[in-house]
């Protein structure tokens, strides 16, 4: 009996590791992963953009957490046994390596679905895959859903800097309904030429006078046919747990628009 007790331990599956429990994020990116996914108590600090309303709509969810200056080594007073980022720089990978401390470092996604694997991913660690499970399944849904004939139309931000045609800002916008037609910098000339059928105007931060902010106000764009719809600059920062909510919204708008077009003979 001995011997069939040994077999049994030694055949028996490894317990599950221990979800983390003082999660720390440097990135803002990470910081809406971390705010979606982590169950209370979990989170010791994320960046202080994760905790600014006109950086993040997930600005609310981080109300009473602790922040941080996104640099590791401000963080290891605090002890995680997790520390999340973005495109780390390779300095915070050695001292995390050197330190011991589990630092998981996301490549930048390129696309509305590595976006929900990289949420999955994350809830996976956090000891909460019903979260990533369920962002996945929404992107999923809304992928299916997406309108069959999307819009031609242009996104601009401020300056006039319009997002890649192939990037992750515009695979958003076509489960939107929208096409964009160009990427990098548009000129205001470009626009009075040749003006799109719809102009998607980036709003970010919108109480600080900045240069970049007054050209997206100037009374030239007022004046183009275009129909111009609002887009959240904020959740197009990082393309990432945000954006359901934002599609949802440029969705409804896009309706309100195509019930005002005229009828083609």
């Amino acid at each position: 009996m001995r011997w069939l007790a040994a077999l049994l331990l030694m055949t028996a599956p490894a317990p599950a590791a221990a979800a983390p429990a003082r999660i720390v994020s440097l990135n803002l990116c990470t910081d809406e992963y971390l705010l979606l996914a982590a169950r209370p108590g979990q989170i010791a600090s994320i960046s202080k953009l994760g905790a600014d309303a006109q950086e993040t709509p997930f600005a609310a969810r981080a109300r009473d957490l602790a922040t941080n200056s996104g640099r590791l080594g401000d963080v290891l007073a605090q002890r995680p046994d997790l520390v999340l980022t973005m495109g780390a720089h390779p300095q915070d990978e050695a001292l995390a390596q050197r330190l011991g401390i589990r630092l998981l470092s996301l490549p930048y996604p390129k696309s509305p679905a590595e976006v929900a694997e990289q949420v999955k991913r994350v809830a996976q660690l956090l000891g909460n895959p019903v979260a990533g499970e369920a962002f996945a399944a929404e992107v999923a849904a809304l992928s299916e859903s997406a309108p069959a004939r999307p819009m031609p139309a242009l996104m601009i931000g401020g300056g006039g800097l319009a997002p890649a045609m192939g990037g992750l800002a515009a695979g958003w916008l076509r489960l939107a309904g929208f096409t964009q037609r160009a990427g990098g910098a548009v000129t205001m000339e470009a626009l009075i030429a040749d003006p799109p059928a719809v102009l998607l105007i980036s709003r970010y931060r919108l109480g600080q006078f900045s240069q970049p902010q007054a050209w997206t106000q100037h009374p030239a764009l007022a004046r183009l046919p275009s129909r111009r719809i609002a887009v959240d600059g904020r959740a197009f920062l990082c393309g990432g747990a945000a954006m359901p909510t934002e599609i949802r919204r440029l969705r409804l708008r896009r309706s309100m628009q195509m019930s005002r077009l005229p009828e083609q003979p």
